[in-house]
């Protein structure tokens, strides 16, 4: 497989931080994060009055880049994309810039412009969120982009100059503020929004948020609120926990700051302005509730770099589910394909309520995830399942589905004695449950029904009637090995679903 990849290595020079991040590429677009790297460059703060970039200034930023190429050589990596942003773009003498860094370091350097930076944006965005409309901020330290997409295409965008680092030099005390100094930054992000129409033409979307402010903000609510699956990825914040915020962290002193729990150091002086600006956006455009991506800047470059033509997936999870099934499951698609055939028509015979759809979606991402945990060991391969996909990277499911995926997936006939959603309480439903073991045992007993992977069942008839399901198998040969898993497993089907089963075989072989 290793030669079908292309390993690329992505440089985001930042008006905050550099960063290197290298991808492991598949011909289709799929790509997985094999190494990242990341400096405190704090570029913003080294612009002159004149707005400039001194060649001083750079002399730091020449040898981390050398040494992010000499990781690259280290790691085989075949294509480096290297961008800069607000910092150097928005410079007076930024092509002169561009041009000492690219020959110092030997690396290619591009300005990414702001029109490109809010695109990359949305392209991160789009790709990890099953998500037709909605507006995209990314606070960076020298600029703010927003983005507003329809129908999973890109609309309008605008690349604000202003930042968490930038707006905290101006308008702060060295990272203390003041109830007046927090209006003068308002007024400053208001007047600029006014001038953009289409700003107002979303209220009610959803605002999905980039960069480190939004990820802090996700952090510290998340250890406010002792959530129980500290994912960045998906996580939501509600307008009353951006205005608490609001009201709590302008008012704490820096250095008090500096000790939140779940609050970088480094940000802690920064963390205000980014608040001040991502509140003041999120009122302006009356937005429903913030959601925390974690893909972004980098990943939109690494889609334009691999499939300028057409860089928006249709679906997140399906884009997701290809890529993970490509780097992580040993097993063929085919065989998955088949489990999942066999879980659907099974689960066709009943009427739980709820959403269908969901129900559905639940138990084919199950199916094709069911065997991550045999990577780290086979005989205890579903406790491993369960840790790996609360943990994983899968996109276009909320936290909810995550962990339903992850409990559905990794499910035992030891599970029906436990009480499954006790440590998730905090996001799970009430009647999730029912549906874990009902789910969970449906997925298992499809499992058995192809546990030597050659497909012997190659389909099944189910009919539900009173409190029997008449189960009938079509086989091409008679199913020697695997019999107790399938007995097991329909024992435990039997229990959660309170029905008899009338089973017979037809075989055509």
């Amino acid at each position: 497989m290793r030669d079908e990849l292309c390993r690329i290595g992505i440089i985001d020079i930042g008006s905050n931080s550099i960063r290197l991040v290298i991808y492991d590429t598949t011909p289709e677009g799929g790509f997985k994060i094999i190494k990242e790297c990341k400096y405190s460059a704090r570029l913003s703060e080294k612009i002159t009055k004149e707005g400039r970039l001194e060649r001083k200034d750079m002399d730091t930023v020449i040898p981390v880049l050398r040494q992010f190429r000499e990781i690259c050589s280290a790691f085989g990596v075949e294509k480096i994309r290297a961008g800069a942003t607000a910092a150097i773009r928005n410079a007076a003498n930024s092509a002169e810039i561009i041009e000492y860094l690219s020959s110092a370091s030997s690396i290619t350097i591009e300005i990414i412009t702001g029109y490109q930076e809010a695109y990359f944006g949305f392209l991160g965005v789009i790709n990890a969120s099953d998500v037709q409309d909605g507006f995209v901020i990314d606070i960076g330290g020298g600029s703010t982009e927003v983005t507003l997409f329809r129908g999973r295409r890109y609309q309008h965008s605008i690349s604000f100059p202003f930042g968490a680092v930038n707006t905290n030099l101006l308008f702060s005390h060295n990272g203390n503020w003041n109830a007046e100094q927090v209006k003068k930054l308002q007024a400053y992000v208001t007047g600029r929004l006014v001038e953009h129409d289409w700003l107002g033409t979303g209220e009610g979307l959803p605002l999905y948020g980039l960069g480190g402010t939004l990820r802090s903000l996700g952090k510290l609510d998340q250890k406010n609120r002792d959530y129980s699956l500290p994912n960045s990825h998906g996580y939501t914040l509600s307008g009353e926990t951006i205005n608490r915020f609001m009201e709590v962290l302008p008012a704490t002193p820096f250095d008090k700051r500096k000790e939140l729990d779940g609050l970088s150091k480094s940000r802690a002086d920064i963390i205000v302005s980014g608040l001040i600006i991502f509140h003041t956006v999120y009122h302006y455009i009356k937005a429903s509730q913030a959601v925390i991506s974690g893909e972004g800047l980098r990943e939109g470059m690494l889609h334009d770099l691999l499939r300028p033509e057409q860089p928006v997936c249709d679906s997140a999870l399906e884009f997701s589910l290809d890529r993970i099934i490509r780097f992580d499951i040993h097993t063929s698609k085919q065989h998955l394909d088949h489990i999942n055939k066999l879980a659907q028509r099974l689960f066709s015979a009943f009427e739980l309520g709820g959403d269908r759809a969901e129900q559905e979606m639940l138990i084919y991402v199950s199916v094709m995830l069911h065997r991550t945990g045999s990577n780290i060991n086979y005989y205890q391969s579903k406790r491993h399942t369960r840790y790996w996909l609360m943990n994983s990277p899968i996109r276009g499911l909320s936290h909810r589905q995550l962990i339903l995926c992850a409990l559905i997936a990794s499910y035992s006939t030891k599970s029906r004695k436990q009480k499954l959603s006790q440590a998730h309480k905090d996001i799970l439903l009430a009647s999730d449950e029912d549906l874990i073991h009902k789910l969970g045992t449906l997925v298992q007993l499809s499992i058995a029904l192809d546990s030597t992977e050659i497909g012997i069942i190659r389909d099944l008839s189910v009919r539900l009637h009173g409190g029997t399901l008449d189960l009938e198998l079509h086989g091409t040969t008679t199913v020697l090995i695997g019999q107790e898993d399938i007995e097991n497993a329909l024992k435990a089907f039997r229990n959660a679903w309170a029905v008899k089963i009338k089973l017979g075989y037809l075989s055509n072989g």
